[in-house]
């Protein structure tokens, strides 16, 4: 059995389009208060432009922990 944690960070656009950012294995004592201040400056500095434009806004922040039985390998 693994169990493996995604932070992933949603934003919209200019388009009203969400955008999910994700990033593997997040530190176990990340909070809320750091995330909100990296989605803040990520939005600030302009650093990421997609297909429906830069980060405009945060939506939302969360951590899904992932449980993974193998159940056969061949």
């Amino acid at each position: 059995m693994a169990t493996t944690q995604v932070l992933k960070m949603v934003f919209l656009t200019p388009l009203n389009k969400q955008v999910t950012i994700s990033l593997n294995n997040p530190k176990d004592t990340l909070t809320a208060a750091e995330v909100q201040g990296v989605m803040d400056t990520m939005i600030a500095r302009n650093i990421f432009m997609t297909t429906n434009g830069e980060l405009a806004s945060k939506v939302s922040a969360r951590i899904i922990d992932t449980t993974t039985n193998e159940l056969f390998t061949a």
